[in-house]
């Protein structure tokens, strides 16, 4: 049913359950016994003590003449004002009469809210204060109006954080605040000091209880990094190179010792031979020279690749630096780790929240 269907059932029910042309009418209504009028001014004076308990003649004056006037403005229609009139009456008299015409009147102001609220205060004594006729309209208007309002019934685990529905702070954790909402979508977060609200939107059915509790999250759940490759990528390439520059050291310090070794025999062997030159060389000699030549090219070799290795390391390393990004938890997902679904059930409707850090 939509808000405007409901307002003009509730407008109906409200005009069968007190006629607004009787207002003016304090007199009994017919003989038959079936009451045909709302409630008059001098009802209100004929009250049995439960309700009146502790209040005073003058409140209890005060009361009627401002009942009187709101019973008046509501003959005009001027709904606001009757309104106005019932809610300054009550504080003087709490009587269940009075908030009887005032859910009379919201019912033209589409408040359900606050109909609900009053028709419970007006049923409280049952038939006493009012009679059998109302009381029953009364509770068949509560029940059409139940079908525009659901419960909240919202957790929160962290000490000293505050609730927020629809804009407003609500209550203040740990616990869990219970209250009627009209059916229809709400924002409601948590708040606290080092954690990071998150709006949730629920959409709450007439009838049904949204029990959630609410997540909340700290700076580091929510934070993530990314790098352009593996990080184990960069640093391979930059232990490489170290290790290909190791391998030239160790070719040139060996390249060093052959050609020393090489030298050394050459020397012997010029200063064996008559000539002053080495004419024949040594077994092995030549062999020394040969391998020193090779380990050093290779040694060389080795110091280039290397080295490019090392300074592409360092790169890769600089540019997979990592970079920190937020994650939306209301949208879930891989990335995130986190999902928040909606939920609905007979007589229940809520959210799931599930996540892993």
């Amino acid at each position: 049913m939509t808000r405007s269907m409901a307002s003009h059932v509730l407008l109906a029910a409200a005009v069968a359950l007190a006629p607004l042309p009787a207002l003016a009418q304090p007199t009994p209504g017919p003989t038959d016994g079936a009451p045909k009028r709302p409630i008059g001014d001098d009802d209100i004076e004929k009250s049995l003590r439960p309700w009146a308990k502790g209040v005073s003649p003058d409140e209890q004056a005060a009361a009627l003449s401002l009942f009187k006037e709101g019973n008046a403005l509501i003959k005009d229609q001027l709904w606001p004002k009757a309104v106005a009139k019932y809610r300054e009456a009550l504080t003087h008299w709490k009587h269940p009469a009075i908030y009887y015409n005032l859910a009379l009147a919201l019912v033209n102001l589409d408040q359900p809210l606050e109909i609900y609220d009053a028709l419970e205060k007006a049923m409280e004594y049952g038939v006493g204060p009012l009679d059998s006729e109302k009381l029953d309209r009364a509770k068949s208007t509560k029940l059409l109006v139940e079908k525009q309002i659901g419960s909240v019934e919202y957790t929160i685990d962290v000490q000293g954080a505050t609730l927020v529905l629809d804009g407003q702070e609500v209550f203040t954790g740990p616990g869990t605040y219970k209250a009627r909402v009209r059916a229809g979508e709400h924002t409601v977060v948590a708040r606290a000091e080092g954690y990071t609200p998150v709006p949730l939107t629920v959409k709450i059915l007439g009838g049904t209880v949204s029990a959630i509790t609410i997540p909340m999250y700290t700076d580091a759940e929510l934070t993530r990094e990314t790098r352009k490759m593996p990080n184990w990528v960069p640093y391979t390439v930059l232990g490489s190179g170290v290790v290909l520059a190791a391998v030239g050291g160790l070719l040139h310090s060996s390249a060093k010792t052959n050609f020393e070794e090489y030298d050394k025999a050459i020397g012997v062997c010029a200063g064996e031979d008559p000539s002053g030159g080495c004419t024949t060389l040594p077994a092995g000699v030549a062999d020394k020279k040969t391998t020193a030549e090779s380990n050093q090219t290779l040694a060389f070799t080795a110091y280039g690749i290397g080295g490019a290795a090392v300074v592409a390391g360092v790169v890769l390393v600089i540019l997979n630096r990592p970079k920190t990004f937020r994650i939306d938890p209301t949208k879930g997902g891989a990335a995130a780790d986190i999902a928040i679904s909606p939920v609905v059930a007979p007589g229940q409707a809520g959210l799931v929240v599930a996540g892993s850090f």
